[in-house]
């Protein structure tokens, strides 16, 4: 499958001779120039990397990278005329993960598009174990409170409290996860009456 490549830039000549380029290197490319139309098409076509133009009409490059990256997740490499390293500090800083100064052809580019879609696919693959280790803790976090309410109403210590949710949900043929969801919301139930009689 050809990977999206996202080509911002408001010099329409540029634009077109990177986008007929990497069109013909094998990416799949949407082209947009200016910042609101570059979000309304990371939107739609959901692209691999964006290669972005720090200047442009509407917003600057790094305000669109923050964008794009924290939206849809999509990588960034920047475009630029200018090679002030203030310009390229915040590129940089806004989640760019490179700073390319034009004019280039698009053999120069494909090494750098290369390098950062590799970075850029460790990197979802980092956030995807991040949110399954976050999934986990919240489990691990619903399954403790269920612990905790069970020494609390039967007197039990921990590893007995586990053991009763744990013959429970096998008995009814259901994860722990499952039967401890249901006593935390009735415990939170109960103390929700408790507290409106009060």
């Amino acid at each position: 499958m050809a990977r999206k490549v996202l080509v911002v830039e408001d010099d329409r000549l540029v634009l077109a001779t990177l986008a007929q380029g990497l069109t013909a290197h094998g990416f799949e490319v949407a082209q947009a120039s200016c910042g609101r139309e570059a979000l309304a098409q990371a939107k739609r076509f959901k692209p691999d990397l964006a290669l972005v133009d720090v200047r442009l009409p509407d917003m600057t490059g790094p305000e669109v990278a923050k964008v794009l990256d924290r939206e849809y997740g999509v990588p960034v490499l920047f475009l630029s005329a200018y090679d002030d390293q203030q310009a390229v500090g915040e590129a940089l800083q806004a989640g760019g993960l490179g700073y390319l100064v034009k004019p280039l052809t698009v053999a120069q580019l494909l090494p750098e598009i290369e390098a950062v879609l590799a970075v850029g696919s460790r990197l979802k693959a980092v956030q995807a174990e991040k949110s399954k280790l976050q999934a986990v803790l919240e489990d691990n976090r619903i399954i403790n409170q269920a612990v905790g309410i069970v020494m609390e109403r039967w007197h039990v210590p921990r590893v007995k409290a586990y053991e009763i949710l744990r013959r429970k949900a096998r008995d009814e043929r259901r994860k722990v996860l499952e039967v401890a969801t249901q006593v935390v919301e009735a415990a939170n139930r109960l103390n929700q009456l408790a507290e409106n009689q009060a």
